[in-house]
């Protein structure tokens, strides 16, 4: 089901290419705990007449996305100016990212809804399927059983190849830059503590990964729900946001204009290379 797979694909870049990628958009880990039904529909049978629905459902989701997208791009590129400066703005800077941070939650809640309205095409029997796979039963979401280390196993290895394709693209970035041993130091650092952070929420995005799963799985969705949750990770998301920021300004700032120069073509292709990408699932296919 190729269109399930890519529809709510989170929307991230490459943390390699350190000012490639918005600041608010570098998600934390509160947010990599939205979950998505794709994987779990590839596991059910659903009927005609349910494909047929999903993809009208993927359609409306991508079409209302596509509204989106000249505000998401002024605001990553009002964000980017900011960064590659010399002199660091912090009203301005933290105005941009909260605009950033606003537009991200409009987005998310939109996959939500999307993912909710999904949900009830299902019948009971593949919901039951599904709750089961997503271990939210009784005492067993959280169990400690063979399939849930199965599971974790899996994940940790997927991990482990993302985290090495970043370091590839990391080597690639300091070769292309000629980094001294200083600024190398520097980006490395960054990465290290970026990694960190992700492995102090690993308990609170378990939390919030069943939060996700309770609002896309009730039988009524409120959006009175959706913010509340959204509360209980604001401000972390802003520090988050704003850390990175500091961090893209600070690395930038390291660099010499010939880097700078470079780093902003890598930048520029990479962005047409995106653009050329299909986005929110494009093939229709399932």
């Amino acid at each position: 089901m190729r269109t399930l797979k890519s529809l709510f694909t989170p929307i991230a870049v490459s943390i390699a290419i350190i000012l490639a990628q918005p600041s608010a958009n570098a998600k934390p880990p509160e947010h990599k705990a939205q979950i998505s039904l794709r994987h779990f529909l590839k596991q059910v049978d659903l009927t005609d007449s349910q494909r047929q629905d999903v993809r009208l459902l993927m359609q409306q989701n991508r079409a209302t996305k596509d509204t989106y997208q000249p505000d998401q791009e002024s605001t990553r590129e009002v964000v980017r100016n900011l960064i590659q400066t010399d002199e660091w703005h912090e009203t301005d800077i933290s105005s941009a990212l909260e605009a950033e941070l606003h537009l991200q939650a409009q987005l998310m809640w939109l996959n939500i809804q999307t993912q909710h309205q999904i949900w009830l095409t299902l019948n009971e029997a593949q919901k039951a399927q599904i709750l089961t796979e997503l271990n939210i039963t009784s005492e067993e979401a959280y169990s400690e059983n063979a399939h849930n280390e199965l599971k974790q196993h899996n994940e940790e290895r997927r991990q482990g190849k993302h985290e090495m394709h970043q370091e590839q693209r990391q080597k690639k970035l300091i070769a292309a830059l000629n980094l001294s041993d200083e600024q190398q130091a520097l980006l490395v650092s960054q990465r290290a503590a970026e990694k960190a952070d992700r492995e102090a929420h690993k308990p609170a995005h378990q939390t919030l990964k069943a939060e996700f799963i309770g609002l896309i799985t009730a039988e009524n969705l409120n959006e009175s729900d959706w913010i509340a949750l959204q509360a209980q990770t604001q401000t972390s998301q802003f520090e988050h946001a704003f850390t990175r920021a500091k961090n893209q300004y600070t690395f930038w700032n390291s660099l010499s204009s010939e880097q700078q120069h470079t780093l902003q073509e890598t930048i520029t292709k990479q962005q047409r290379e995106q653009k050329r990408r299909p986005r929110f699932g494009r093939k229709d296919e399932s």
